[in-house]
Parts: structure tokens; C-alpha cells; sequence
């Protein structure tokens, strides 16, 4: 009687575990055998929040949204008027026949401007006569230079000596320089720097004596 019982037993267990297993396979079954779908196409999951991306119409987040980045013109920034700007000479010093002249040109207004490219240069008289052609582009021209309020861009004027120069080589070839007369890059009025005590400027518009570079920012 008790292996009668022990049988019976067994089967009982059986019968439960192939029901267990009828209810597991008729769930798969009500499931299509398929994963769990996720969310209706369009919704965005909560592990993955979505984000407006540039150019949708809303704003972006994260540092890339405020990235500097470096260019070679301003878009946007006005380009600085002759009647904001002061110039001035900075440094002077000479080697090898040519003088090295460094100039800055000050923002004087509170509102942000730029320079971009090189500025007109060349030697004037006491009358405002241009003497010798105008300054020769050395170099390639950098990114542009924001201005804010009193800020400021320099750039250098290469002078060579009188005397080292055809066209400039007699004492009559050459006279006295009164200013440095500076068009700022994309303006069309001057502005005028002392030429230096003793300053000598070759005189024939056909002998180059003068160079000049890209602004850059002021060190």
C-alpha cells in the first residue's frame, strides 16, 4: 500500500508539472513567442530622453551648444569705422638696413567690433602728398579680430632705410616723411601716426620701401 501511495504521488507531481508547463506554453503562445515590444514608434523611452538637435527650432544642450570656435571672419560683428579707432606706435626698432615699426589701432567705442586682412599704409608729407608706393602685403592674413571696448588689434610696418633702394639711393631721391597715413582694413578714411623724428621716406611712387602685415590680436 505505502509504494501504491508513493506511485500516486509521483504521478500527481507529474500531472501538476505538464500543467505548469500547459500554462507556460499557452502564454507564449497569447505572446506571438516575440519579445516584450517597446514603446509606440515616435515615443521616446525613458532611458533615453529625447533632445531638440540643431536646426530643429529648439535649443540644444551640452557643451557643444557653446563651443568656441575659431574662424576667419566675424558673422555678425560689424567691422570697426575709422572714427572708432586710435592709433598708435608701440615699438620701433631697427636691424639690417629696415626698421621694424609696431602699431595698434584702439577700439575707442563700448560696442564690439572687427578687423580682418591688412590695413593701407604708406608715407605722407606735412601737405598729406603720399610719398613712395603704398606698404607691400607680407604674410598670410589670420582669423578676424574681435574688438571689444577698448580692445585692440597690432600689426607691423617694415621700413627700409633710404639710400639702400634704386630709385632711393641719392640724397634727392628722398625727404622728409611728416606721418604714417593708415587706412584700418575695409575703410576708406585714413588715420595719421607721427613718421618719427628725422623720418625719411623715399619720394618716387615706383620704389616700394614700405611692408605690412595682417592684424592680429594686441599680445
Amino acid at each position: 500500500m505505502r509504494a501504491v501511495n508513493r506511485n500516486g504521488g509521483g504521478h500527481r507531481v507529474a500531472l501538476v508539472g505538464c500543467a505548469a508547463a500547459v500554462v507556460l506554453m499557452a502564454a507564449a503562445c497569447d505572446g506571438g513567442g516575440s519579445p516584450a515590444a517597446g514603446p509606440p514608434a515616435g515615443v521616446p523611452s525613458a532611458s533615453a530622453p529625447a533632445t531638440a538637435s540643431a536646426g530643429s527650432g529648439g535649443g540644444t544642450t551640452g557643451p557643444s551648444a557653446s563651443a568656441t570656435v575659431t574662424v576667419t571672419a566675424a558673422p555678425g560683428v560689424p567691422v570697426c569705422a575709422s572714427s572708432v579707432l586710435a592709433a598708435a606706435t608701440v615699438d620701433s626698432e631697427g636691424a639690417a638696413g629696415t626698421v621694424y615699426r609696431t602699431l595698434t589701432l584702439t577700439n575707442t567705442s563700448s560696442a564690439r567690433c572687427s578687423l580682418h586682412g591688412y590695413p593701407g599704409v604708406s608715407f605722407v608729407d606735412a601737405g598729406g602728398n603720399q610719398l613712395g608706393a603704398p606698404a607691400d602685403r607680407t604674410d598670410a592674413a589670420g582669423p578676424a579680430v574681435v574688438l571689444e571696448g577698448g580692445g585692440k588689434a597690432q600689426f607691423q610696418v617694415l621700413m627700409v632705410q633710404p639710400g639702400l633702394l634704386p630709385g632711393c639711393d641719392t640724397e634727392a631721391s628722398y625727404t622728409q616723411a611728416a606721418s604714417l597715413r593708415i587706412y584700418p582694413p575695409d575703410n576708406t578714411v585714413a588715420l595719421l601716426v607721427p613718421a618719427g623724428k628725422g623720418r625719411q621716406a623715399c619720394s618716387s611712387p615706383s620704389v616700394h620701401q614700405l611692408r605690412v602685415t595682417a592684424v592680429s590680436a594686441a599680445h
